[in-house]
């Protein structure tokens, strides 16, 4: 019964929340506040076990089901945007310089916590552990760019490209994530056959390929829009359950047949504005699960905490200025693109909590708490470095 009613509290809270996205005239780093959703980390945490207890360790493990499909969601969604006419609008070296400075970030921060962790004591293995933060780090919110973007109308090469690099740059993380978790713990070596990691990559690979198949087939007919919501929502549950089962990434295998349903489906509009229609919603039931999972890593842990965020930041500022170079564009600044690509958001926290779901001892708190606080940084200095940069390159006023 407690699981029924602190199911209700949150999706309550969830569709109550969605009207604060709606309200005009707040500063840009509250309105990024706002939308990095983190206030419902909070509830979450007050209906956990560090306050009310509504929801506690055996109820969260029945709502696993709920956060399958929140982050199979995510997956989905963010693979359908990869539609090949739509991808063909922008040159090549510009998808090639987001993958650059994700890849940079990760390399610095992987460096940076590798060193630290090492001299820590730890019982995860150390490249699982680095290779999740590096992962978490390594994203940009398109959110915050898109907000700036409403607000100041600019025009001009380094808004189109920061506002694509913000919306694809995750895709290392999520394909590094799915074939990470391939060839941890999850899967022993003494598994037998099953037990090659690479088996697991293909099993993975094979299964969103299936899946987004099976999703296409299955929309092929007429629907009302209330209909194929409620089959994508079917879908989409039944996507993440299965990945979950078989210990591989929801988010990993929902973004693959998320990119099978974009180009294969005629119905991709339709569905594309199904996810939409609940995305905020659903996103903020993540979040406050994601709270009341939480719970504080040791304090030799939390010190990483300070070390991440500035690492980020770092990886993001020179990856944003060799991201400039590969794209072949012009900056008055020095640091290129890396202003613009401050924002951190919601996919860090949706990796941090996948990870959370398998790890839920001290490696998915670190990582929740890791994406958290950078979130919360980023949303306080993102919005300004963003506006800042544009009015410097005179395509904002």
């Amino acid at each position: 019964m407690t699981t029924i009613l602190g199911l209700i509290v949150i999706a309550l809270f969830a569709y109550l929340g969605t009207a604060l996205f709606k309200i005009p005239g707040l500063p840009p780093s509250l309105r990024a506040l706002i939308a990095s959703g983190l206030g419902f980390f909070l509830v979450g945490l007050l209906l956990g076990p560090y306050a009310t207890n509504l929801l506690d360790a055996g109820d969260q493990k029945s709502l696993d089901v709920v956060v399958n499909l929140g982050v199979g969601w995510v997956g989905l969604l963010f693979g359908l945007q990869f539609y090949r006419r739509d991808l063909r609008r922008f040159p090549a070296r510009h998808y090639l310089g987001a993958g650059v400075e994700s890849l940079f970030t990760m390399l610095v921060v992987g460096a940076g916590m590798w060193a630290a962790v090492g001299l820590s004591p730890w019982a995860a293995p150390v490249w699982l552990t680095v290779g999740v933060l590096a992962i978490v780090a390594s994203t940009t919110s398109p959110t915050i760019a898109e907000q700036i973007v409403h607000d100041t109308r600019p025009r001009g090469p380094i808004t189109d490209t920061i506002r694509l690099i913000s919306s694809v740059d995750a895709v290392p993380a999520i394909v590094l994530l799915g074939v990470g978790l391939c060839f941890s713990p999850l899967h022993p070596a003494d598994a037998g056959v099953l037990g090659s990691g690479w088996l697991w990559v293909a099993t993975a690979c094979g299964l969103g390929l299936t899946l987004g198949a099976l999703f296409h087939l299955i929309t092929l007919y007429r629907y009302t829009d209330n209909q194929l919501l409620v089959i994508v929502l079917g879908l989409t549950v039944f996507c993440g359950g299965a990945a979950h089962y078989l210990r591989l990434s929801p988010l990993f295998v929902n973004m693959i047949a998320g990119m099978v349903v974009a180009n294969r489906s005629p119905q991709r509009l339709r569905i594309l504005r199904s996810l939409l229609a609940v995305e905020k919603p659903i996103y903020l039931v993540l979040l406050t699960l994601a709270g009341a999972m939480w719970t504080c890593p040791p304090a030799s842990l939390v010190a990483l905490v300070p070390l991440f965020i500035l690492l980020r930041l770092i990886g993001k500022f020179v990856g944003g200025h060799l991201a400039t170079t590969v794209a072949g564009l012009a900056t008055r600044s020095s640091l290129g693109l890396g202003p613009g690509l401050v924002p951190h958001g919601g996919m860090a926290v949706v990796i941090a909590l996948n990870v959370k779901q398998f790890f839920p001892g001290a490696l998915g708190d670190l990582a929740l708490s890791a994406a958290v606080a950078s979130v919360l940084v980023a949303a306080l200095v993102g919005p300004l470095t963003l506006q800042r940069l544009l009015y410097h390159e005179g395509e904002a006023s």
